[in-house]
């Protein structure tokens, strides 16, 4: 009885702390819940269940890499023990989808988010929010891999079920709509039903005119962009509410309705919202971690664009390719996980490249004699 309390309460211990974005220091607990669980049952249930939760910590703390083993031994003891028509099952196999699609494995990603959205919708009923998050994953899965627009009504379908139970959750599943709306937004590859319509006037459209491209009509463009801001606008207000403004969640929210600024042309909003984005994360996240990265570049990519601000997206971009370089200390030696990470943060690098060589093509101002 008196281990039982003691891991109900490592339990609600890391609970709270992830809900105030202490990911980190809730890690502890999880890992010593689990320890608990295998030396009591390994092959229980249980076990599952807190190998899962202490996978989902370091998922969070985007240590993909060390949350991947305890996804699969969730899924091991599942199948043992459940077999593989269960929800349980199905989301150790979406668990894993998004781990694949996180390292760039698209064709596992996309095999196993469709296996599990198989099983979800036979065991679930329709307003279930285990088959809206299989839903979700899937949608995300085909977002990443520039199917933007096919992912949308799986996005909307997902967002629907949890705005009909009023769930929690749904924060999340706006956020992930509403950033997809950007991505349809400044999508280059269009499906021919958004591509912008010459109509009477496509004898005298010049050649290089977007419309011969098969380029996104602007309206729509527009229309995109002000339906992603509603979205992360409400997904803002509903994590505030439960949250407060000082939380790591709000931070990504932030950023993501940046970028939304930024691809409408509306440079100032934007700023703002990536300074408020980087100010909390740099509360709560250490530098390597991959969301303080991205905030760092995201709001020095922005401010490198904007005249006299060089120096400022420096210093930003800066502190940007230290944390990515930081973040391979993780990684026993260079992997293909450890140069996957390195890969991805190209963007980071080249645009500090790009500043600092405009930087050094700018001449100084000559100071006056005294």
């Amino acid at each position: 009885m008196g281990m039982l309390l003691a891991a109900m309460m490592l339990v609600q211990d890391a609970a709270t702390l992830e809900a105030a974005g202490r990911y980190g220091d809730a890690e502890a607990a999880r890992r010593a819940r689990y320890e608990q669980a295998s030396r009591r049952a390994p092959d229980d249930r249980a076990t599952a269940d807190a190998a899962e939760k202490l996978a989902d910590n370091l998922a969070m703390q985007l240590r993909l890499t060390d949350a991947e083993p305890f996804y699969r031994r969730a899924l091991e003891i599942r199948l043992s023990k459940l077999g593989e028509r269960h929800g349980d099952t199905a989301r150790s196999l979406r668990q894993l989808s998004a781990l694949a699609m996180a390292r760039g494995a698209f064709d596992e990603a996309d095999a196993l988010a469709w296996r599990a959205l198989d099983i979800q919708r036979q065991v679930s009923p329709p307003d279930d929010m285990e088959l809206a998050w299989a839903i979700n994953n899937l949608a995300e899965v085909l977002a990443a891999q520039g199917q933007a627009f096919d992912a949308d009504p799986l996005f909307a379908e997902a967002v629907d079920i949890a705005r009909g139970r009023d769930d929690p959750d749904l924060a999340i599943l706006l956020n992930n709509r509403g950033n997809n709306f950007y991505r349809m937004a400044v999508a280059t590859v269009i499906p021919p039903m958004f591509r912008r319509l010459a109509g009477a006037s496509r004898s005298v459209v010049a050649p290089s005119d977007e419309a011969a491209q098969g380029g996104l009509d602007p309206t729509r463009k527009r229309q995109f962009l002000i339906q992603g801001r509603g979205l992360l606008n409400e997904a803002i207000r509903l994590v505030t509410a439960v949250s407060g403004d000082d939380h790591p969640d709000v931070a990504n929210l932030l950023n993501g309705l940046a970028a939304n600024y930024r691809a409408a042309g509306m440079m100032a909003e934007a700023e703002s919202r990536y300074v408020r984005a980087i100010a909390i994360k740099a509360r709560f996240l250490p530098p390597d971690n991959r969301d303080r990265i991205v905030g760092e570049w995201s709001l020095g990519d922005l401010l490198a664009t904007r005249p006299g601000r060089e120096a400022e997206a420096r210093a930003r971009l800066r502190a940007a390719m230290a944390g990515a370089i930081a973040s391979q200390a993780r990684y026993r030696g260079f992997d293909q996980a450890a140069s996957a990470e390195l890969r991805s943060y190209a963007p980071v690098f080249a645009t500090s490249i790009r500043v600092n060589w405009r930087l050094s093509r700018t001449p100084s101002p000559v100071r006056a004699e005294p």
